[in-house]
């Protein structure tokens, strides 16, 4: 009897420690083939390291970082390794990803820019 009483004390002793409590930080890049593309052609961006969540902003009118609501992209079920958009009109673009980790203690965010020309 003394055996069980041991092993569920410490069955849940297991469940606590396996948590992953920690807010991880944030780390993640993107990257493109090149910088300079044409209308409609497709733009990949490739993403390393990916956080817990990650917002697109594209640039265009309407879509700009931070005046703007961007497209969830990614959240804690899906993974993301690449995003591909393309783009209707010419121009320079600011693209932003926003990405982060978030638990009960809090969030983590990272902000990551590239500069696109469409022609």
């Amino acid at each position: 009897m003394k055996h069980l009483y041991t092993i569920l004390f410490l069955i849940p002793l297991f469940f606590v420690a396996s948590c992953d409590d920690v807010l991880k930080e944030v780390d993640f890049s993107v990257t493109t083939e090149k910088t300079s593309y044409t209308v409609g052609e497709e733009v990949v961006f490739n993403i390393v390291n990916a956080p817990d969540w990650v917002t697109f902003y594209s640039g265009e009118e309407g879509k700009s970082y931070p005046d703007s609501y961007g497209a969830s992209i990614k959240n804690m079920r899906n993974e993301l390794f690449t995003y591909s958009y393309s783009y209707s009109n010419p121009g320079t673009y600011k693209v932003v990803f926003v990405g982060g980790n978030t638990n009960y203690q809090g969030s983590k965010e990272q902000t990551v820019t590239l500069t696109l020309t469409i022609k």
